[in-house]
């Protein structure tokens, strides 16, 4: 699911919203919705009110065409990537779902999901990295320089952090794009069109 118009059906533009204001609303009450006060789009809570069981919006009535799901969704995909955003919605059944509160615990849920994916990408990503790296004489890394003839023992060590850097550049990207963990295949393409550039 990716959203650029939370209103497509009325045709008004939003500007993500962040995950800390899903974040924070979810902490408090029960149910989220995505309003719009004329100037910004905001979350605020849906809740019970205390000894019954009515439903209580702390906000006028949510418009029937603002889509809370896909906002938030878009909020995940801003804050780690499309990749780990898609993964989620998937697991969590996270479908547009215009005019509906969504549910305090299915956010939490998501942001744990994603907090705990982003780690393991990392870790995935740093073994990868570790390697490929010039500094630390990784397997890949001597291996690609031997495949291109270069010594890579006569590499100064400015030209190895360089390299790594390059590579980092690299990793990050792919990881903000969401397209992590970075295959092997991958980064040793990525490092020999560095070392052949230089």
């Amino acid at each position: 699911m990716n959203i650029h118009d939370f209103t497509s059906a009325a045709g008004r533009c939003a500007a993500p919203v962040g995950l800390d204001n899903f974040r924070e609303a979810a902490s408090v009450h029960e149910q989220v919705i995505l309003k719009h006060d004329g100037q910004e789009w905001t979350v605020h809570g849906i809740g019970s009110m205390p000894g019954s069981q009515r439903q209580v919006a702390w906000v006028q009535q949510q418009d029937s065409q603002t889509d809370t799901t896909s906002a938030f969704v878009e909020a995940l995909q801003q804050t780690y990537s499309s990749g780990i955003a898609k993964a989620i919605a998937s697991a969590l059944d996270l479908q547009q779902a215009p005019g509906k509160p969504l549910a305090a615990r299915t956010i939490t849920a998501a942001l744990d999901m994603a907090s705990t994916s982003k780690n393991v990408l990392k870790g995935v990503n740093f073994l990868t990295e570790l390697h490929f790296s010039a500094v630390n004489a990784g397997a890949g890394f001597t291996k690609i320089c031997h495949e291109l003839g270069l010594d890579h023992t006569q590499l100064d060590s400015d030209r190895k952090q360089h390299i790594d850097l390059s590579m980092a550049e690299r990793f990050s990207d792919a990881q903000q794009s969401g397209n992590a963990p970075v295959s092997s295949h991958q980064a040793a393409q990525w490092l020999r069109t560095i070392l052949e550039s230089q």
